[in-house]
């Protein structure tokens, strides 16, 4: 079932909401509904692409970053996931994937259907995972498109970790600062409140020895980083997430061109300055 909204949710009630979640107590394996939800005419705040352009590092331009209308789908995503049908708790899902497509650059001023919905579920070895996919249409032509793979742990005996699969052969370098504040900043534009992010207290409340960048920052910032190197507007951004980037921090993209005709564009890796853990893994096209 679909509900078609008249305007966007307010991002902050709905962190308000998302927080009242950690009461929920799944039993067993969870069964995620189908649930969806749309909005249709939204279009980009001329100040909040702004503050996002600066924070991230994107150059102004005509189009929206290959990652903005994330953000425009936030308050419709913790709308879809603060519904009571939905049986999970909003923190302690784990953010591991996603994969944006972009038909086409997105004007600035352009009007925007987006829909966003719950689609398959799996078991794996650490629990279930489901997507988050989010579509972006302008007069019925579809320009965006973003699968998001999150997990919810559940218990399991347990195992050794393994490790990240071996990238390409990556070997151009760029410095990565994330700033303590960061998080907060972020949260500000972004509209993602999760506590972890926040304050060092907030994080260890969750388990964390300190407040970590948000995911999706630290990969618009690698994009932004990137696209200047790209000839043409990206069309195709993907990411796995590993290891949390604690703040403040300070990491080190690395970095190649794909040669190929259907591989063409930077595969990237960002990597902890310190002991060279990996934080993220992707590929620009």
């Amino acid at each position: 079932m679909t509900v078609s909204l008249s305007r966007a949710p307010s991002s902050e009630l709905m962190s308000l909401k998302a927080a009242a979640t950690i009461l929920r107590r799944p039993k067993g394996v969870p069964s995620i509904p189908p649930l969806s939800v749309r909005l249709n005419g939204a279009r980009a705040s001329s100040s909040q692409l702004s503050a996002y352009r600066e924070l991230c590092g994107f150059a102004d331009s005509r189009t929206l970053p290959i990652t903005f209308p994330h953000i425009m789908a936030a308050g419709l995503l913790l709308h879809l996931l603060t519904q009571p049908e939905f049986p999970l708790p909003l923190l302690g899902l784990v953010h591991l994937r996603n994969r944006i497509e972009q038909l086409r650059g997105i004007g600035t001023g352009e009007a925007l259907d987006i829909e966003l919905r719950l689609d398959a579920a799996r078991e794996v070895r650490l629990g279930l995972e489901f997507d988050l996919i989010t579509e972006v249409s302008v007069d019925g032509e579809r320009v965006w498109r973003e699968v998001m793979t999150n997990l919810y742990r559940l218990p399991a005996p347990k195992s050794a970790s393994s490790p990240p699969p071996a990238g390409a052969q990556l070997a151009d370098y760029l410095p990565f600062t994330a700033p303590a504040d960061i998080g907060r900043r972020y949260a500000a534009v972004g509209k993602d409140y999760n506590p972890i992010h926040l304050t060092p207290l907030s994080a260890r409340l969750f388990g964390f020895k300190r407040h970590i960048a948000h995911g999706m920052w630290s990969l618009a910032r690698c994009a932004a980083l990137l696209s200047e190197r790209l000839e043409t507007e990206p069309r195709l951004l993907e990411v796995a997430f590993r290891q949390p980037l604690f703040l403040p921090g300070r990491a080190t993209l690395k970095f190649a061109h794909a040669v190929g005709v259907s591989q063409a564009g930077i595969d990237f890796e960002l990597l902890s300055a310190r002991d060279g853990k990996v934080h993220l893994q992707g590929a620009l096209r």
